[in-house]
């Protein structure tokens, strides 16, 4: 991915993530900290409803395994499209 690619995937997750509630939030946050961190994976957010506790997301780019195993990790449910915490 170009950076400016980069750019507005964090954009647009950020705005994604900040309508969530502030637990869910948190956990999400750790979750694409997490992804940074260890390795070169890419997920786009989407869907989030304002004060909900899950949101969609897509498998952009990298190992989806590395995905799976911080977000299970960080305590999120997680399936194939799908990111849930238990903060309702």
């Amino acid at each position: 991915m170009t950076q400016e690619e980069l750019n507005k995937l964090y954009e647009n997750n950020i705005k994604e993530v900040n309508k969530l509630n502030i637990g869910s939030r948190q956990k999400i946050k750790a979750l694409l900290q997490g992804i940074n961190n260890h390795g070169e994976a890419y997920i786009k957010l989407s869907g989030a409803i304002e004060g909900g506790n899950k949101i969609n997301y897509t498998h952009i780019e990298g190992e989806k395994n590395l995905v799976t195993t911080i977000a299970n990790f960080v305590g999120l449910k997680i399936n194939d499209t799908t990111l849930e915490t238990h903060y309702s």
